[in-house]
């Protein structure tokens, strides 16, 4: 019995691991590059959000995260970048005029006993994020603290054509009938083309010889036995 597994097929998207924890923020940075990937700011605890008026004291690029000082949050409150509702790169500026919305924490947490939940320059409206569960960007940090935006692309931009299949004419490098395969090599399937007896067009015993010209359909598959290409349907060349 020759067994024969389905291919994968390419075009299946590979999940995508995002590592590192900081804070409560899942956020992978390198320097001097950084990626951010932002979830929405939620209020914590039973407290409503209050809106407020302030200026930023501090803002620290490293850590990602600043304070704010205010008649309302005696002490100053705490902002991360993940609450900064601006377009482009998501960070606040000593000095800055911000509204601000806030709510008092259940406990201190950096020493700050009030947390910002969404802050904007005053003078402009916040931003409104998609209601995706997610939003990630890339920026470029410069010596003097300001970032580029690099554009990236995203899963909502449409994949370039790929070349996923064909009819051509190849070679046969190698071909085992106990175990019902071989391999096609041919220029437009390079690394190799995996095909299978069952896809082979003939009467009797199904089988190839070493060597020999065959005309072939292939497709691109993400692996099949460490090939990229599996041949559909086998002819062989009578020409």
């Amino acid at each position: 019995m020759r067994p024969y597994r389905q291919p994968e097929h390419a075009g299946q998207p590979d999940p995508v691991r995002l590592s590192a924890i900081v804070g409560r923020l899942p956020v992978w940075c390198l320097t001097p590059w950084r990626v951010g990937v932002q979830w929405p700011a939620t209020t914590m605890g039973n407290t409503r959000p209050v809106t407020s008026r302030g200026i930023v004291r501090s803002w620290n690029l490293e850590r990602m995260q600043g304070v704010i000082d205010g008649n309302d949050v005696p002490g100053g409150c705490l902002v991360r970048f993940a609450a900064v509702a601006v377009d482009g790169f998501p960070a606040l500026h000593p000095g800055d005029q911000v509204e601000f919305e806030w709510h008092r924490l259940g406990r201190p947490e950096s020493g700050y006993v009030f947390e910002c939940t969404r802050a904007w320059p005053v003078g402009s409206h916040p931003v409104v994020r998609s209601g995706r569960p997610f939003r990630a960007g890339l920026w470029r940090m410069n010596a003097d603290g300001s970032a580029e935006g690099v554009s990236v692309g995203s899963s909502e931009q449409a994949p370039p054509a790929l070349t996923t299949g064909g009819h051509t004419t190849g070679v046969v490098r190698t071909w085992n009938d106990e175990d019902g395969w071989g391999v096609i090599d041919s220029p437009q399937t390079p690394g190799g083309c995996w095909a299978h007896f069952s896809h082979i067009v003939d009467d009797g015993f199904r089988t190839v010889e070493v060597g020999a010209v065959v005309a072939f359909e292939w497709q691109q598959v993400t692996d099949q036995d460490g090939y990229r290409y599996c041949a559909i349907r086998v002819e062989q060349d009578r020409t």
